[in-house]
């Protein structure tokens, strides 16, 4: 119950840190490209504006016993609810005009009411998740932190090329890294020979992991693995943009970032198998 109730304190921090920089940001600023595709910065915002009212919704309905998927939901691909995900954020923004930051403190208050009425029943409840289904209250707060944080860096880093994610964010971002792989991971046609790949972080977040991709799955395990094929060294912090797609194998090597040994070319299949959402 103490890791839940530090995450959930997470959460709503980086909400209020991300609503008293956007208070600060000028119409201009807010129009500027962000590190997302297809977003300016405003848009980035509508989405985690989209995000808090989707996820405090199905965390309501999660408590009144349904975790089914809402009315009209069709399952499609990755790639096809990301570009779908775009546009509706883009329409919101323009539906929101001058509204947004207004949108933004009411949906992050009904997720934060959620929060607080989820920590007084259970945090087991379960909640419906588009990409991933039914699954408990306390894995909805691990994700509203990837999005607050990744998306953090998105709208900072437009207007700061030295932006970094959240201090304290990292640690949890760590946790789940597992499960945002399994969410963006891109099958291929069935290797035949699996690529091993070797992680180390540190020194902030001394951590090793070992990941064997067969092309058409993948298993990731803690520890460095034996004679890996490309072993990767990063900080935390550098290794969470590298796998969320923010900062580029190419860049990560040249900028000193990332540091690699083995074969190049493994470098841009992963970013081929695990793209980003």
């Amino acid at each position: 119950m103490t890791e839940i109730a530090d995450r959930v304190a997470v959460a709503k921090q980086l909400a209020a840190n991300i609503r008293e920089y956007l208070g600060k940001l000028m119409p201009e600023q807010m129009e500027l490209p962000s590190a997302c595709d297809q977003w300016q910065v405003q848009d980035v915002v509508s989405h985690l504006v989209g995000g808090a009212e989707r996820q405090a919704g199905s965390m309501e309905r999660g408590r009144a016993g349904n975790h089914e998927p809402p009315d009209g939901f069709v399952s499609v691909d990755n790639q096809t609810m990301s570009n779908s995900n775009a546009q509706r954020d883009i329409e919101r923004r323009n539906k929101l005009a001058g509204g947004l930051l207004q949108a933004y403190d009411e949906n992050y208050a009904w997720l934060h009411d959620e929060y607080d009425k989820y920590a007084a029943g259970s945090w087991d409840t379960l909640a419906w998740h588009a990409r991933r289904g039914a699954m408990p209250g306390s894995d909805y707060v691990l994700l509203r932190i990837q999005e607050l944080a990744i998306h953090d860096w998105d709208i900072r880093s437009a207007l700061d090329p030295n932006a970094g994610l959240d201090p304290a964010s990292i640690p949890p971002l760590l946790d789940m890294s597992t499960n945002w792989l399994r969410m963006c991971f891109r099958p291929s046609e069935k290797l035949a020979r699996p690529v091993v790949y070797g992680f180390g972080l540190g020194p902030d977040q001394p951590r090793e992991y070992r990941l064997e991709v067969t092309g058409d799955a993948f298993e990731m395990t803690s520890g460095m693995p034996s004679g890996p094929d490309l072993s990767v060294s990063a900080t935390a912090q550098q290794y969470l943009l590298f796998t969320y797609g923010r900062l580029s194998a190419a860049d990560g090597i040249s900028s000193g970032k990332l540091s690699a040994e083995g074969e190049p070319s493994h470098l841009d299949r992963f970013e081929a198998w695990f793209k980003g959402l």
